[in-house]
Order: structure tokens, then C-alpha cells, then sequence
């Protein structure tokens, strides 16, 4: 029999995943709508843009994301093929690979993260 304090942590986590879920979908629709692109597609973007060196690493973003690493493969694969990222081989490491924005990546994410924002703020402001 669950206890009340049981009771309460499933609560606590129910309001969670209803938060996150009905904040990611707004996203996601608003994204889609207005850029053509998903929520993980702005969040690999967003990473990368956030990187303090010029170049990401790939295994970098694999550390920063739930995503596992075949997903953000697959996610990079649509932003280098839409000309929003490129991808380069690392010259001390072979095996590693950089990605940075494009100029339209760069223009794309500046665009949708105002919107990506102001959602934030809209579904978990208090």
C-alpha cells in the first residue's frame, strides 16, 4: 500500500512530465510551423551554438543531450543535409569530428531561439 509521502512523489512527478510534455509540444509545433525544423533539430543547433571553442565535438553533444548517440547522428545527418551544419574531421583525432553552424544555421537558430525562448518563459515562467 503506497504511503502518503509515495503519493506525493508520484504527483511530483506526474506535474513534471505534464509540464515537459506540454511545454515540448508547444515547441515543437511552434518550431515546425515557423522554421521547419523539430524540437531535436533546434536543440543540436542550440548545443553547437552554445560551444565556447568555434567547433563542437560530436561526442560533446552526445554528453549534453537525453539523445542517444545514434539519434544526434541521425539529427546531425538532416542539419548538414538542409546546410545548416557542417561537419569536419578533426585533424589530431580522426576518429572525432567537429560540427559548426552554417551562416544559415547561424541566422536559423538566432531566429528560433527568440521563439524557443519566449515559449520557455510562456510554459514554465511563474
Amino acid at each position: 500500500m503506497a504511503t502518503t509521502q509515495d503519493r506525493q512523489l508520484v504527483e511530483q512527478w506526474r506535474g513534471i512530465q505534464n509540464s515537459y510534455f506540454r511545454t515540448a509540444s508547444a515547441l515543437e509545433r511552434a518550431l515546425e510551423a515557423r522554421f521547419h525544423i523539430g524540437l531535436n533539430e533546434f536543440e543540436i543547433l542550440d548545443l553547437v551554438a552554445e560551444c565556447a571553442d568555434a567547433e563542437c565535438r560530436m561526442k560533446a553533444l552526445g554528453e549534453r543531450t537525453p539523445m542517444t548517440q545514434s539519434a544526434v547522428s541521425k539529427v546531425v545527418d538532416r542539419l548538414e543535409k538542409a546546410g545548416l551544419v557542417s561537419r569536419q574531421t578533426c585533424t589530431d583525432d580522426r576518429r572525432s569530428l567537429y560540427l559548426e553552424l552554417t551562416d544559415a544555421g547561424r541566422i536559423l537558430h538566432a531566429d528560433a531561439a527568440v521563439e524557443h525562448r519566449s515559449l520557455l518563459k510562456e510554459n514554465l515562467g511563474e
